[in-house]
């Protein structure tokens, strides 16, 4: 019995959630969303709801813009039926033509305005269904057809052609059409389809069959009577109001300086920027993207973006636009706007850059104070002497200490070191005495010893 009523109750939902499941379905909808496409269908949700769910199933990018997913997915669908609301023309042997223009590729929805890159490729759709007239025979006098007792159609052309401007300048024709664009501009898609035949009429015609008693016998017969040629000519246009994107996409570092084993990295980013380390990062997100569903019920793709302007970090110090980094291995770049991606590894702006250090003099006593000159002035190393640390630029001075040689210099992977002697000159004197008193007693006994011979 529960298995009875749970079938009536999904034939319940089904049959109530039926004009919704026409205009949406999940045929294009991936397998691994499948099913929680089918769950959206047969919620309480409105009908504008569920589209927006539906559209971004398998849109996962949720700060990137895609563009080659949305092309692969749109160019794969399959149309043969205009979208709901496109209107159908016919004519004498055209019916339910139709066009619409769907989307540019690459394209990005922000502000209710569509944005287009310097190139991009229009997505139109079009169908038309030709009749093909019926000959005509009339099966005996005096049946006809208006006034013809025969008629025979020949196609001589079927032509159809969708050609795409911009501005009025002609891009290209065909489904995919790829235009160049200057400057907000108006996108025209002109569907033109032909169809002509060629028409023979026939007419009953009386002639004399045979003689009777010196009189015709009339009979009638069904005999060329002339040609026609008649053309089935119908123009459809769509358009849509486009704006051009121009933006300078700017991506880069620059180290400020470094110290104690951490490095300030200044950020200059125009976009979204993502900077990465090989144990930490920093990422920058200006836009968040979703799918806009447009041209029901094919679920056409046009990504939309929306300010966001967050960031977010991993094991590093933000300060204003400063970074403070420990490890800078693995640092690799990634800035993004609408369509544009730079991806790079980085390369310190100092990169040209070859520091040294420089010191007053060779020599010096402690307490003495040692001046130090940073070469190039302008640029602001880590400078050491023992124990002491500083940040410096152009010239700097340390107290000379018996115990320490070396003054040096460290901006970001580059090193210098200057050598320098501190000298005890009490050590020294006391040193340079034993060393006088030593000689003269040298030379006290061999004086002695050259004196007095063999008595020393």
């Amino acid at each position: 019995m529960a298995k009875y009523f749970l079938f009536w109750v999904f034939a319940l939902i089904f049959l109530v959630q039926t004009p919704f499941i026409f205009s949406l379905d999940c045929n294009s909808i991936s397998s691994a969303n499948y099913d929680t496409c089918i769950n959206i269908l047969n919620s309480n949700l409105t009908s504008q709801e569920k589209e927006v769910l539906i559209s971004n199933l398998d849109y996962k990018n949720k700060f990137f813009p895609d563009h080659d997913y949305i092309f692969q997915r749109n160019s794969n669908i399959k149309i043969i039926n205009p979208p709901t609301g496109i209107k159908t023309y016919n004519g004498q042997f055209v019916r339910d033509a139709w066009l619409s223009i769907f989307t540019t590729m690459p394209s990005i929805i922000y502000n209710d305005s569509l944005y287009v890159p310097d190139k991009t490729k229009v997505l139109s759709a079009f169908n038309y269904k030709s009749t093909i007239p019926q000959n005509y025979y009339s099966s005996y006098y005096p049946q006809n057809n208006q006034g013809d007792c025969k008629r025979i159609y020949t196609l001589i052309q079927n032509y159809s052609e969708n050609r795409v401007y911009v501005n009025n300048v002609y891009q290209g024709s065909g489904k995919l059409v790829e235009v160049i664009i200057n400057s907000d501009s108006e996108i025209k898609a002109q569907y033109q389809i032909n169809v002509e035949y060629n028409i023979d009429h026939y007419r009953w015609e009386k002639y004399c069959a045979y003689r009777r008693n010196g009189k015709c016998v009339y009979s009638y017969r069904c005999s060329y009577n002339y040609n026609e040629i008649q053309q089935d000519s119908i123009n459809i246009q769509d358009t849509l109001k486009v704006k051009h994107y121009s933006n300078n996409l700017i991506g880069d570092i620059k180290t400020i300086d470094s110290y104690s084993g951490a490095n300030r990295i200044r950020t200059n980013y125009s976009d979204s920027f993502y900077l990465n380390f090989n144990d930490s990062y920093f990422k920058y997100n200006e836009f968040a993207y979703d799918v806009n569903y447009s041209k029901d019920p094919y679920y056409v793709y046009t990504l939309r973006a929306y300010d966001y302007n967050q960031g977010t970090s991993n094991n590093l110090l933000k300060n204003g636009n400063d970074l403070i980094v420990k490890n800078t291995n693995g640092c690799k770049i990634k800035a993004f706007d609408f369509f544009k991606v730079i991806d790079k590894n980085c390369t310190s702006q100092n990169s040209n850059i070859s520091i040294y250090v420089e010191t007053d003099k060779l020599t010096y006593v402690p307490n003495e104070t040692i001046q130090v000159y940073i070469y190039p002035s302008n640029v602001s190393v880590n400078l050491s002497y023992g124990n002491q640390s500083k940040i410096a630029k152009g010239n700097s001075s340390f107290i000379a200490d018996l115990q320490n040689n070396k003054v040096s210099a460290d901006l970001s992977d580059y090193h210098s070191e200057k050598i320098i002697f501190v000298e005890d000159k009490e050590k020294t004197n006391t040193i340079f005495s034993l060393s006088i008193f030593g000689l003269l007693n040298y030379f006290f006994y061999f004086a002695l010893k050259k004196c007095f011979g063999g008595i020393i």
